[in-house]
């Protein structure tokens, strides 16, 4: 099983990621209110949370965090599908990656769905509408929501408890690393 956040705190997790990539991203908490309601924080950028105490604060509490410009989130829901059919189209989706030589990280959502996350290589000349325009294509390809091709929507953040049911996003298949689009 990969070490959760990669033998790294939470905190220094996030700040590989900023590192690797070289671009600020969001970070929140979610959680499930007495309401039942889920309710959240403020989105807040990585950068800024490094700030200050209160910031590193907050980046050691957030369990949600948007995607990077050089990765793709591939969101598989359950809707109103049986677990085991979830499941498939999950394993299914890896293998597809695994024939054709994409390498991944996949985890359950903490609820009944499951990520899968693709790491591209990052460079600052990239071709924006080729990568947009590459991550669809993998999506759709493997039956994703196209909702999650932008940067923007926040997913539970790995090793983390979904703010639905407080359950920990776990690693299930896969490696990480990148994926050159550049080629």
């Amino acid at each position: 099983m990969i070490e959760p956040f990669f033998g790294f705190s939470k905190v220094g997790y996030l700040q590989e990621l900023f590192n690797r990539y070289g671009e600020d991203f969001k970070v929140a908490k979610g959680w499930k209110g007495e309401d039942g309601e889920i309710h959240w924080t403020k989105h807040r950028s990585v950068l800024e949370c490094w700030q200050s105490e209160e910031g590193l604060k907050f980046l050691a509490d957030a369990n949600n965090r948007g995607g990077l410009p050089n990765e793709l989130r591939i969101d598989i829901d359950a809707g109103d599908r049986t677990p085991e059919a979830v499941r498939k189209q999950f394993d299914d989706a890896c293998d597809k990656l695994e024939k054709f030589g994409i390498e991944y990280l996949g985890f359950t959502s903490g609820s009944r769905g499951y990520h899968i996350h693709i790491m591209f290589i990052p460079t600052r000349n990239i071709d924006k509408l080729k990568l947009r325009a590459t991550k669809e294509r993998i999506i759709k390809a493997l039956g994703g929501e196209l909702l999650k091709v932008n940067d923007s929507p926040m997913l539970t953040m790995e090793w983390s408890p979904n703010n639905k049911t407080g359950k920990p996003k776990l690693p299930l298949r896969g490696e990480a690393v990148w994926l050159d689009v550049n080629k």
